[in-house]
């Protein structure tokens, strides 16, 4: 029951589109290949994202789940554990035996996650791999700053009076724009879950 009432809860703050930049002091971010003695101090501090998208190796992985059984009761955490397709049946079958945990990632013939999230397969790995690679994890959940944004003034100005305002146009053509910046969606999602769940006093 617990589980469905935050997942209820999430379905709200998805619809709202929350914003986060990065994961902040109250949420850390550990994968497979963590020693058990950071995992455990990870955990200890509070809630934390576990990144099992491309864990094949169990043993590798073994002492985030080592880490958590080991770290006393807190129900102010919340553990949301990012899946694939490629993550190996036997670290899935393990989160099975875990309390408060919440699962993202992408959709999958085998299995569903709590919540799913839209995005490539190409995508999903170039993103992690940049996260192996050094890049802070707040580099990989920028906005699209471009974006044409209208303020809500204009909106409300629009609808009362029927005619349309000027709005901008990009000045660069198709060919001259930059290349869109590498984001993360599967972590992107996991901080925004957070983030609104902390708003909604629920963790």
């Amino acid at each position: 029951m617990k589980r469905l009432g935050l997942i209820v809860a999430l379905t709200v703050l998805l619809a709202v589109g929350l914003r986060a930049t990065s994961l902040g002091p109250d949420l850390s971010y550990i994968r497979a290949g963590t020693d058990v003695a950071t995992a455990t101090k990870s955990i200890g501090n509070g809630s934390a994202v576990l990144d099992l998208r491309y864990a094949t190796d169990e043993a590798a992985a073994a002492p985030l789940f080592t880490a958590i059984k080991s770290a006393p009761a807190n129900p102010q955490r919340i553990l949301i554990v990012l899946l694939s397709p490629e993550t190996s049946l036997g670290l899935r079958a393990r989160l099975a035996g875990l309390s408060r945990i919440l699962t993202v990632g992408r959709a999958a013939t085998d299995f569903k996650t709590d919540i799913v999230v839209t995005t490539s397969s190409e995508a999903d790995r170039r993103a992690f791999d940049a996260l192996v690679a050094g890049t802070p994890p707040e580099k990989l959940m920028i906005e699209n700053a471009d974006k044409p944004r209208f303020d809500e003034s204009t909106l409300v100005k629009e609808h009362a009076t029927g005619i349309a305002a000027e709005h901008p146009t990009p000045s660069k053509t198709e060919a001259d724009a930059p290349e869109k910046p590498l984001v993360d969606a599967v972590l992107q999602r996991a901080v925004h879950i957070h983030r609104g769940l902390v708003a909604l006093r629920k963790i």
